[in-house]
């Protein structure tokens, strides 16, 4: 595939979502009625994808645009008045009308699976106490306008990416195969060619998981994804975890929230002509509870190994990765450049470079303090996993996120560094010795990854280490700004 991301942008940007039929007809019975509201017509609009997206480029297109950001339907639809509304239903086309055959059932899939996302995401957002919980549900269904305008306007090619995942290569990378660039950069500049809200476009961007509500957006889109496929598979496994860690809950009561949330869904998306994942439940909750389980006496009787693992953060989580179909012969690939580069960046630094214990400690939010969010080693499971500091108390820690660095505290410096570590801290770490990099993505910063050699057979840093260390850091960095 020649064309490039700009002529593509060009070409998709062109031509409007279409709009399910039964919106269509939804919409026009509303507008008919001898009153009607812009709430109930928000109730018929915002498990639509394209009549979503239509709003907001018509929004864009005021001759005098709103003082204020404007990043959800409910107040959309009163800005825009009721003659637009009129005008696109018998203008807008119908997805039906459009689209035949495989184009067609893959654009429902996509449409479904942006819905689901959309009332996840809302449940999502009451849980955690969010206050724009209809702008996050707004972001989460126009999270994959890349593919949906992909089925829409060059549905051969579309198809050709959704082949190479069949046979088990994943998203990004099929996409990259056929197109020369992913999907998820697709999302991106399409979101700013259309001038979406602020929230729609800071959910496109992978260095934004690192804030709460644009990964409350992707991690929603991913359990929707998941689920769409299947309820068993490891990926909605480990999302579960995932989810589980993001509202502080067992498994099994996020399982449990998840299904309750998927029927909620299908009791609102009653009427569309979309799958509903809740109709599959009767056999999937046996199913994932007898994978939970097994999972668990897994775990149990494992021994220590340096293998990441996602701990708990500061009202967040690891963001997930879109799902992939595997074949036995080859490995489930993954798709998600945050993971990937962590999952890379920890693993080198144990596997290739011999650091026993990692950890990535996230920024919260106010840039109040850092938690432990990523551990790995023999020893990080138990010491590392309730790393927390208080950055607005002076320490190494406040200093380091004042800008990129890094430290390599040792024999030569220990006196000088020690006495900036907070006692009940350095009983955690490795007093005698550790790596430690401040990371910025983009000049803001997001966290830090630490490493020590503190094991049972304990062995002493060095200088190569360091080095190596912080080029690690740095790739991860680039990889990610």
């Amino acid at each position: 595939m020649t064309e490039s991301i700009n002529s593509w942008v060009a070409r998709l940007s062109s031509e409007p979502l279409p709009i399910m039929r039964r919106t269509l007809t939804r919409v026009k019975d509303l507008l008919q009625a001898s009153s009607t509201s812009h709430r109930s017509l928000r109730e018929v609009i915002e498990f639509d994808p394209g009549f979503t997206l239509h709003i907001f480029r018509l929004l864009r297109g005021l001759a005098n645009q709103p003082k204020e950001p404007v990043n959800k339907l409910s107040n959309a639809l009163p800005l825009l008045g009721m003659q637009p509304i009129e005008q696109a239903v018998h203008t807008l086309p119908a997805l039906e009308d459009r689209l035949k055959g495989p184009p067609r059932r893959n654009l429902y899939d996509c449409y479904s699976r942006a819905a689901h996302a959309s009332i996840y995401t809302t449940e999502l957002s009451r849980r955690l106490g969010f206050r724009d919980q209809d702008a996050l549900a707004s972001a989460a269904i126009l999270q994959d306008i890349g593919e949906m305008a992909l089925w829409n306007a060059a549905p051969e090619v579309m198809q050709q990416i959704h082949r190479l995942m069949l046979k088990g290569d994943g998203r990004e990378d099929a996409a990259l195969q056929v197109l020369g660039f992913s999907l998820d950069i697709l999302n991106q500049q399409l979101g700013k060619r259309w001038q979406l809200p602020e929230l729609v476009q800071a959910s496109h961007e992978i260095h934004n998981s690192f804030q709460p509500q644009p990964l409350t957006v992707m991690l929603a889109c991913a359990v929707a994804r998941d689920s769409t496929q299947s309820w068993t598979s490891n990926e909605t496994l480990v999302h579960l975890e995932l989810l589980a860690e993001f509202l502080e809950i067992s498994l099994e009561q996020a399982q449990a929230q998840l299904h309750q949330t998927s029927a909620v869904a299908a009791r609102k998306l009653h009427g569309l002509p979309l799958p509903l994942p809740a109709f599959r439940l009767a056999y999937a909750i046996e199913t994932s509870s007898r994978r939970i389980k097994q999972a668990a006496k897994t775990d149990a009787k494992a021994e220590p190994r340096p293998a990441p693992s996602v701990k708990k953060i500061e009202r967040t989580a690891q963001p997930a990765t879109p799902p992939k179909t595997a074949v036995a012969s080859k490995p489930a690939p993954s798709s998600n450049p945050l993971h990937e580069s962590l999952t890379r960046t920890v693993d080198a630094m144990q596997a290739q470079h011999g650091l026993q214990n990692v950890m990535f400690a996230m920024l919260s939010s106010d840039k109040s303090k850092l938690t432990a969010r990523f551990v790995s080693g023999d020893q990080a499971q138990t010491r590392l996993k309730g790393f927390q500091v208080n950055l607005q108390q002076p320490s190494l820690f406040s200093l380091l996120m004042k800008k990129p660095q890094a430290i390599w505290l040792n024999a030569g410096n220990l006196e000088k560094y020690q006495r900036m570590i907070p006692q009940a801290l350095l009983q955690r770490l490795n007093a005698d010795g550790f790596l430690v990099m401040s990371i910025f993505i983009k000049n803001k910063p997001v966290g830090l990854f630490y490493a020590d050699n503190r094991s049972v057979t304990p062995g002493p840093l060095t200088g190569e280490q360091y080095t190596n260390f912080k080029a690690l850091c740095h790739r991860f960095t680039k990889e990610l700004g």
